[in-house]
């Protein structure tokens, strides 16, 4: 106990600016007491005078010392750079999990208007495709059609041969117009429209497109942008049907 008193009382000594003039006025050696001090005030060595402590201390007492200013400062350099790795890596992880949640709906059922008029035409193959929502390009009277992306529809519909025919074009050089399909529509009143069902092939998929007279339909029901639609397919006799309920 007495040995650290004295140790503290000469450590408060010598915080002075003028003690520490004198002692910085001879070439420093270090001793055994400077380790002693070194570890209980750091800030009265220079980075050299520390460095000469250390090996001392390393050479003769078989101990390596450590600078806890030194530590301090790398703590707190290093703090924030993990703290901000840290917010990056959870906004990313953000950003990725928003971009993989999508919508999933679960297909509904048929309304029972529509299932009377199936059972009327004599269809079956019932199939549920997709919940569209119509953009301001599904209402250009100039485009013309209805698109139906096929990454968004929720089964696979289409036969072999109708897959086949949604390629031929119109010429014998195979580049002309796409020819299409001819398939029949029940809008939400269960009026009957013949439209063509054609292919367009988009960069990252193909889009399924009612045209020709698409414009007849939206007149009819006065379809808005955002106007929410459940479509439907089904066959009578092969032939290929649409239904459009109007949500």
């Amino acid at each position: 106990m007495r040995d650290l008193e004295t140790l503290q009382k000469l450590v408060a000594s010598i915080t002075g600016s003028k003690s520490l003039e004198k002692m910085n006025c001879k070439s420093f050696r270090p001793k055994i007491l400077d380790v002693a001090i070194s570890q209980h005030a750091p800030h009265l060595y220079s980075e050299e005078e520390f460095a000469q402590i250390s090996h001392f201390s390393k050479l003769y007492l078989g101990v390596e010392l450590k600078s806890e200013t030194n530590n301090i400062e790398m703590k707190t350099r290093k703090r924030p750079i993990e703290e901000m790795s840290k917010e990056k890596k959870v906004t990313s992880m953000s950003d990725e999990s928003r971009k993989k949640i999508k919508i999933k709906y679960s297909s509904p059922r048929l309304p029972p208007n529509f299932e009377r008029r199936v059972k009327e035409l004599d269809g079956d193959n019932i199939t549920f495709l997709m919940h569209k929502t119509l953009f301001r390009s599904d209402l250009d009277t100039n485009k013309n059609r209805l698109s139906m992306p096929r990454n968004k529809m929720t089964n696979n519909f289409l036969t072999e041969t109708e897959i086949i025919k949604l390629e031929e074009r119109e010429g014998t050089n195979g580049k002309g117009k796409l020819l299409g399909i001819e398939v029949q529509v029940l809008d939400p009143c269960l009026r009957e429209f013949t439209l063509l069902l054609k292919k367009w092939d988009m960069e990252r998929t193909s889009t399924l497109n009612l045209s020709k007279h698409w414009n007849n339909i939206v007149s009819a029901n006065n379809f808005q942008e955002k106007q929410e639609l459940q479509i439907w397919s089904f066959r009578v006799e092969e032939k290929l049907y649409f239904i459009l309920n109007k949500v």
